[in-house]
């Protein structure tokens, strides 16, 4: 039986290695050497999607949107999705060392300020979108975007257990939903719309990338599995599913060809 799926490809774009701290490439080393590398990556990537008739989601660092503002507003206006990325530490080491999950609320809403306003002056928008680094948050996070004007996200990775980065996402919803602003991992009545990454619930890892738990999934740089049995089995995951809104969507950072 035929069935519509909304096929979102996303990028996460990284500020260049030269500008990071030790603690930032220790926690983080994803990321272009230069910027020339930065828009090589990206133009390939928006162009081979553009190719195929699928749209491109931009989740940019702060650091980005300053060094790379007309690029990304070319390929807005070309028709990609621009949304914000961010790692604390590759942001502001000194005052926030470890994954955003690991700030209470009131900290997340200072660090996240902070970020937007750098992201919005140079973009000349606020951005609409969000998803931190390594899939961190905790049950502060959506409600705490929600209250600075983002209208949703990609912030989960259901199955991810990853306690170190404080990126735990065991029993998320697969599908788009409206997110929960006090329990992260369920539905709610919120006007924040998260988008999770696809995984292939019939594929478990005990050990991705990161050494993390959870089950295989589309980040495209990845060599440690077989991308085109998760593809398969995502979408039929979703048939099965009989889920309102199937999705298929990905990630890779602007380091990879």
């Amino acid at each position: 039986m035929a069935y519509d799926v909304s096929v979102i490809l996303t990028m996460d774009c990284e500020p260049a290695l030269f500008e990071l701290s030790s603690l930032a490439k220790q926690l983080s080393g994803s990321g272009p050497a230069i910027y020339e590398q930065s828009e090589r990556s990206i133009h390939g990537y928006v162009e081979a999607a553009d190719n195929e008739g699928y749209p491109v989601t931009l989740f940019s660092h702060p650091e980005v949107a300053r060094a790379q503002t007309d690029l990304l507003l070319e390929l807005q206006s070309a028709g990609a999705c621009l949304g914000m990325h961010l790692h604390p530490y590759k942001f502001d080491d000194r005052r926030y060392p470890r994954d955003l999950g690991g700030f209470d609320g009131d900290q997340q809403r200072a660090l996240l300020c902070d970020a937007t306003e750098v992201w919005s002056e140079a973009l000349g928008q606020h951005p609409r979108y969000f998803r931190g680094g390594v899939f961190s948050a905790n049950d502060d996070t959506f409600g705490v975007l929600a209250d600075l004007g983002f209208e949703g996200g990609s912030l989960s990775c259901p199955g991810r257990i990853l306690p170190q980065a404080m990126a735990v996402w065991a029993g998320a919803e697969l599908y788009p939903h409206r997110a929960n602003l006090s329990f992260r991992q369920i539905s709610g009545d919120s006007d924040f719309i998260e988008v999770p990454i696809s995984v292939d619930t019939s594929r478990p890892m005990a050990r991705g990338d990161r050494h993390e738990a959870g089950f295989e999934w589309p980040y495209i740089p990845s060599r440690n599995y077989d991308h085109r049995a998760v593809a398969r089995g995502i979408l039929k995951q979703s048939a099965e599913d009989g889920t309102a809104f199937p999705t298929y969507v990905t990630n890779t950072h602007q380091d990879q060809n």
